[in-house]
Order: C-alpha cells, then structure tokens, then sequence
C-alpha cells in the first residue's frame, strides 16, 4: 500500500521553490536594467566616457574630514555618469532615500536638467509637463536634449560632529513603471583627521658611482646632506635643494661611504660605493 507524502512536506516544497524564483526574477531584472553608472572623479573636467567600475546595485564609500579635499565649501559634491545601454532611449527619474543619515545633515540632488532640494526620508525628482523626468540616448550618456546623463547628489556633512551617512538613489523608469537599479553612497565623516606626511625616503644613484652621483630625497625644503668614509669621518657636505642633487665623487677614493640625510627629525642613510 503507497504511503501519501505528508501536506506539509508538500506545502514546504512550493514555499521554498516560490521563493527561488522571486529571488531569480529580482536578479534577473536588476542585471536587465541596461544601466551602467560609474562614478568620476574628476566630475565635469573629466573626459566621458568614465574609467572605473560599473556601480549598478553597488556601493561608492568615501572619507571626509575638516579641511578634505573633496569638501570645498563644507560640501562633497559626486558625480555619478549614467550610459543607457538598452535598445530603445529611457526615461528616469531618481528616488533618493535615506537609508541612515544624521538628521543634520543636508542633501540635493542634481538630475538634468536642475538641482534640487531634496527633503524627508525618501525625495523623488520631478516628472511633470513643465519639468519631465530626462531622456537617456539609447547607446549614449546623454539626454535627448543634449545634456550630460550625470546623477549628481551634494552632500553638506554636519562639521561639528563626527558622523556616517548611507543614501540610496534608485532610478524609476517613467515609461514602464517601477525601480530598475539603484546606487548606494556611503560617506564616513570623522573630526581631527589631518594629511599625513610621506614617510621620508631618500636614493642614491647610480650606485656604485664613478664621477658623479645624484642624491634625491622625498622633500621639497632644504636639506643637509654629509658623506662620510668607512672610518665616520666626513668627507663632504653639501645642500639639497627641490629633492635632489648631483655630486662630485671624483676625488673620492675608490671605497664605501655612507650619504647621511636628517630630514622631520629622522636620520637617514645610504650606502654609497665609490669605484673608478
């Protein structure tokens, strides 16, 4: 006699293959979206197309600090360029949410072909008979009004205290309807964080040397330089000048020297050999 599976086995099965194709059919449409979107450095200056990983569904991370860089004016401005690889042109708009934000902190949105405000926890560009949502070139990482299909979100971190942030900007499809892909930025902004100094480094060359030696450090000041023999007595002495400077070994004998170099406090030193 054929003993019947038990319901719930059966129940467990369609549950866990259910769920198997939702998660296809979300992977599946976000490696569909035809989107590229890669992140420039070098915003408006730099040539298109951009170099760089694609960052469809990924994470663009960044550091920020008092006095940053790549925070003139208290503000960190990305560019994101946004290519339309699909067959027909496409209309987005952008949905920026905030996933976690410090509620002192500020944030626009540019999209072409203006910047906005954006407010609340989620903020979706415009799409309406006198502002429309762009139109990205099939092929292209231009609008069919001949602008540059940049996203660019402007973010004003809160200086007076340490902080992390984490936006999402999804990109809504105007004619079909619904979110396509989206691009995560994270921004970590730290207090009393100041550039270090390169670690003083020095080189001599060639080596070994017969006339002539060129001796080169990693500083643009000044510095003191010494040669001395084998037995620490010194031989020469002279000034650097802009990182480097061609002595005369000439006159020295054939032997082992040492280029002794003081730099931020630190003695450095080469091992110079001297043959004619």
């Amino acid at each position: 006699m054929r003993k019947e599976r038990p319901k719930f086995n059966v129940m467990k099965r369609k549950i866990t293959i259910a769920f198997t194709s939702m998660l296809f059919a979300a992977g599946f449409s976000l490696a569909q979206s035809g989107l590229d979107i890669r992140f420039d450095p070098d915003g408006a200056t730099g040539p298109l197309p951009v170099s760089g990983p694609n960052l469809s569904g990924s994470t663009h991370s960044i550091s920020l600090y008092p006095g940053s860089p790549d925070l003139p004016g208290g503000v960190f401005e990305a560019h994101f360029e946004v290519t339309n690889n699909n067959a027909t042109d496409k209309q987005y708009k952008i949905v920026r949410k905030q996933m976690n934000v410090p509620s002192t902190w500020i944030d626009q949105i540019c999209w072409p072909p203006l910047c906005y405000n954006a407010s609340g926890t989620v903020y979706s560009t415009p799409h309406t008979v006198s502002n429309p949502a762009p139109i990205i070139v099939s092929g292209g990482n231009t609008t069919t009004t001949g602008l540059d299909a940049e996203m660019k979100p402007r973010i004003t971190p809160d200086q007076s205290s340490a902080g992390y942030a984490l936006y999402r900007y999804y990109f809504y499809d105007v004619q079909m309807g619904g979110y396509v892909d989206s691009v995560d930025l994270s921004i970590g902004f730290v207090l009393g964080l100041t550039q270090q100094k390169a670690a003083p480094s020095m080189s001599v060359a060639p080596n070994p040397a017969d006339n002539h030696t060129t001796v080169t450090v990693n500083s643009d000041e000044s510095t003191q330089m010494k040669v001395v023999d084998a037995l620490g007595k010194t031989v020469m002495v002279e000034t650097i000048y802009n990182g480097s400077r061609n002595i005369d070994v000439s006159d020295l004998k054939n032997g082992v020297y040492f280029v002794l170099i003081e730099s931020d406090g630190k003695t450095m030193n080469r091992k110079l050999i001297v043959r004619h």
